[in-house]
């Protein structure tokens, strides 16, 4: 079970990652936030190396599902849905219904992205 207390890493329940957010793992080695590839304008969300000269991305979630602009957030929601939106939230681009719970998603040190139930700390396996 991990500590929620460490704010820089984890999303919780109706407090979105917002384009221009980052979360940071706790050995600050991996960010997750949207990000730009050089020569587009379409946004994507992944996960990078966090202090490298050159971004280096190692995970994408939308990659067929890009947004056109700055205005998306990464949210868990209160009807259990976790999600990308664009328009500043009113848009759904791409989402996975969890179960019944109240989560929250970690990036981790080793750069994986973890879904856990807030009440019991219990991993949630795909």
């Amino acid at each position: 079970c991990f500590s929620f207390s460490i704010e820089t890493d984890t999303i919780k329940p109706n407090n979105p990652l917002r384009d221009g957010d980052v979360l940071v793992s706790g050995r600050q080695t991996f960010s997750l936030g949207f990000f730009s590839p050089k020569n587009s304008i379409r946004r994507y969300l992944g996960i990078w190396y966090h202090n490298v000269s050159e971004q280096t991305v190692i995970w994408v979630a939308n990659r067929d599902a890009p947004l056109n602009d700055t205005s998306g957030l990464l949210s868990l929601d209160s009807r259990d849905n976790f999600g990308i939106y664009a328009a500043n939230g009113t848009s759904l681009v791409w989402s996975a219904k969890l179960p019944a719970g109240n989560f929250a998603a970690r990036l981790l040190n080793s750069g994986n992205w973890e879904m856990s139930i807030l009440d019991t700390c219990k991993k949630l396996n795909p």
